[in-house]
């Protein structure tokens, strides 16, 4: 079967129209493109976050980068501000080493990226004790973390039309793993699955709080996708599926914090 094509049905960029002579071209120039799937990020901004985004949002935003379009902002008595809805459209878990954050500015963010259940590193991130290990020849200490990494598509939202990327790890990891729970009990294609993303504030055992994500079943809309929205969905699902298979897609992941933020620390369950 020939895999359909959905360029022309994707329009929208980072919420920008196309003009209307352009709406029925193809789409040209961007062949080589496809070997770097980079899809924009979703982001919550947060009180330690660099000064750059502090003076143009206030923490508890979310945001799509690398535009910065709002998609909601933290309201601590109106929930429909601080929510969106969202279709997850493929899902992949992915394991990471990371640098200190006193290394940033001299050494890249991660020192080793893989998708590999098999890896080494895939025990060690699971594991409490395990997880931090002296860089050697150093006194920093390397920290081996698990992601959880969603490809959604908002709804309901001026936004929509544009697949970006939601991930969880170390302290938000817990939020991510109920939110594969959520979909489980679908019993439903997860590209059919519609959900509410809603803003919150997070705590770890040590008491330090963070803006986060907890995913929850819609209160203002269907939990499923609309019969016309359905085959486009499918079609987008199993582009990423072979972007994933083929090591083209890769998530965002760098990190816009001046100190070490609470949310970086292990994840708060480690029941995994």
């Amino acid at each position: 079967m020939t895999k359909k094509d959905t360029s022309l049905e994707v329009k929208k960029i980072g919420g920008i129209e196309l003009p209307d002579f352009m709406k029925d071209e193809e789409i040209l120039g961007t062949d080589a493109l496809a070997e770097f799937v980079v899809p924009p990020r979703i982001k919550v901004v947060q009180k330690n976050s660099e000064d750059e985004l502090l003076a143009y949002f206030k923490p508890g935003t979310v945001i799509l980068t690398p535009a910065n379009s709002v998609i909601a902002e933290y309201a601590k008595d109106d929930a429909e501000t601080s929510s969106f809805n969202f279709v997850p459209l493929y899902f992949y878990v992915e394991w990471a080493t990371q640098n200190p954050i006193a290394l940033k500015g001299q050494e890249p963010m991660f020192r080793y990226r893989t998708t590999d259940p098999s890896d080494p590193i895939v025990a060690k991130a699971r594991n409490k004790d395990l997880r931090e290990e002296i860089i050697p020849g150093t006194d920093y200490k390397m920290r081996h973390v698990e992601i959880m990494n969603y490809i959604v598509m908002l709804v309901d939202h001026e936004l929509e039309g544009t697949p970006a990327s939601l991930s969880f790890s170390k302290g938000e990891w817990f939020a991510g793993s109920k939110f594969a729970g959520l979909i489980k009990m679908r019993k439903a294609p997860l590209f059919g699955c519609a959900f509410t993303a809603n803003i919150c504030v997070h705590k770890n055992n040590n008491g330090q709080s963070w803006f986060g994500i907890d995913i929850s079943n819609p209160s203002n809309r269907t939990p499923f996708v609309e019969k016309e929205q359905y085959g486009l969905f499918k079609s987008l699902h199993l582009e990423f599926e072979d972007h994933h298979k083929n090591s083209r897609l890769k998530t965002d992941l760098s990190d816009d914090t001046k100190n070490d933020d609470p949310a970086e620390t292990s994840a708060v369950s480690d029941e995994f």
